[in-house]
């Protein structure tokens, strides 16, 4: 198989070929561990990014098209897994920083009252909502996903993942007004 071109293997990767599929793998194993392992500089980290590639790549088989190579395809998802990663960390490192505030600030009993007044009401509403649209709101806002993680994560576009968050905060504007409706997403954050 080490012959065969990468649109003859990717063929065969779509039947489902493991065997073809290592052989794509050992081809580009080498450029790609350089490409990741350049922007992250971190040897187990640029193995975990292969790793997870590897894996999108399987899932995703029946749904790639390359022209002549594979080149492209791999270095672009090499791109956008080290993009991933560096916003899953800025995310976690804000985080951090806003639970380090959260453990300084000493709420005051009407604070905390208002916050928890507020983000039931908030959940009432979510209720309301359509399955999908509560489903994305909190992978959003209470997970903290990025709105590509979660068009992965429930199969859904990106637009579409948009829309729900879209729909979701009109719901609540319209509600809360806008004032109310920012100090409560602030309060509702810091309180989680």
């Amino acid at each position: 198989m080490e012959q065969f071109s990468d649109t003859e293997l990717l063929a065969l990767i779509q039947r489902d070929s493991q065997q073809a599929f290592a052989v794509i793998l050992h081809r580009y194993r080498v450029q790609l561990y350089k490409q990741i392992y350049r922007r992250i500089g971190d040897e187990e980290e640029t193995k975990d990014v292969l790793q997870d590639i590897y894996i999108s790549l399987w899932k995703h088989r029946n749904n790639i098209y390359i022209k002549d190579t594979f080149a492209p395809y791999l270095s672009k998802a090499a791109h956008y897994a080290i993009v991933d990663r560096y916003l899953f960390q800025k995310k976690s490192n804000t985080l951090k920083l806003a639970l380090t505030r959260q453990e300084q600030y000493q709420w005051s009993a009407e604070d905390q009252a208002l916050a928890n007044d507020l983000e039931h009401d908030l959940d009432r509403l979510l209720t309301k909502m359509p399955y999908k649209v509560q489903e994305v709101f909190k992978l959003s806002r209470k997970e903290g996903l990025s709105i590509r993680e979660i068009s992965v994560k429930l199969g859904l576009s990106e637009q579409t993942v948009k829309n729900y968050l879209s729909t979701a905060l009109h719901i609540f504007r319209k509600h809360l007004g806008e004032k109310k409706l920012s100090y409560f997403l602030l309060i509702a954050f810091l309180l989680h």
